[in-house]
């Protein structure tokens, strides 16, 4: 018991001295390459078609038609803000018929300023499954979760804290705060249990963390709190976010993706 002990401290001092990359092993797509790529996602998944049967739809079946939809609007909204961005409209043209080189320094300016978590789209569209299928989960975990927003903040900031995940640090103090986080609140998820003030709620979304991040498992006694506040469905997506957000926190530290310059203006902004 005594080595174990002594070899958790150990692995628990390693990951507090651990430096960060300060710059990417996997070099992302430049902002031509991806918005191509963008375009044929676009284009493949508009293609595909549903088949119509004479009996009502299964329950299945609706989820699997919300899930295209979904697709096909959050690559849409990209697509339509750069269009719009570069004046398309009003000039007649869509992106399929430009040559993208032409516009590259505005595409490059449109995604400066709007492409928020784009050296982490970047990097992964370079593996076309990975994006595919981490989109599908991420879709669940980031857009439909049913939990509050707030918790769900508080949530992946003690993740990304616990990871030293600057990357996913960075964003969420900018989502975390706009769902209500205050300075002083997020200050208590760096401290997690030992900070003062939390109320009973918060300091048993900040134990769970905890608790899954150290021992994948959540106590008898953090359950039965949840459960009291939590229903079924939210119990299970508190444990994807968890997980969620800690394997994408390994990706963007082993990888080396890098807070966009557009973020940090934000956050400096907003301090």
């Amino acid at each position: 018991m005594k080595k174990r002990n002594k070899d958790q401290k150990i692995r628990i001092s390693e990951r507090n001295i651990m430096k960060r990359l300060d710059n990417p092993r996997i070099t992302p797509l430049n902002e031509i390459e991806y918005v191509k790529e963008l375009i044929m996602f676009c284009n493949a998944i508009n293609r595909i078609d549903y088949s119509k049967s004479d009996n009502d739809d299964t329950e299945w079946e609706n989820e699997i038609k919300l899930l295209i939809q979904w697709l096909r609007d959050y690559k849409a909204s990209e697509i339509n803000n750069l269009s719009s961005f570069l004046e398309l409209d009003k000039k007649g043209l869509d992106l399929e018929s430009i040559d993208l080189g032409d516009y590259e320094d505005s595409i490059k300016s449109f995604i400066k300023q709007e492409g928020s978590i784009f050296n982490l789209k970047a990097i992964m569209t370079k593996y076309k499954a990975l994006r595919l299928k981490w989109l599908i989960m991420a879709s669940q975990i980031t857009y439909g979760s049913s939990l509050p927003p707030r918790d769900k903040e508080i949530i992946i900031l003690r993740v990304a804290w616990l990871t030293k995940a600057k990357y996913e640090w960075d964003h969420h103090l900018i989502v975390g705060k706009r769902a209500g986080l205050t300075e002083e609140e997020i200050n208590r998820i760096k401290k997690g249990l030992d900070a003062k003030g939390w109320d009973d709620n918060d300091a048993a979304i900040i134990r769970v963390v905890d608790e899954l991040f150290t021992n994948t498992f959540i106590s008898n006694t953090t359950w039965n709190t949840l459960s009291e506040r939590y229903d079924t469905f939210q119990l299970m997506d508190l444990v994807f976010t968890v997980g969620g957000y800690n394997m994408l926190a390994m990706f963007l530290n082993s990888f080396g993706a890098q807070t966009e310059d557009c973020v940090k203006k934000i956050i400096e902004s907003e301090s």
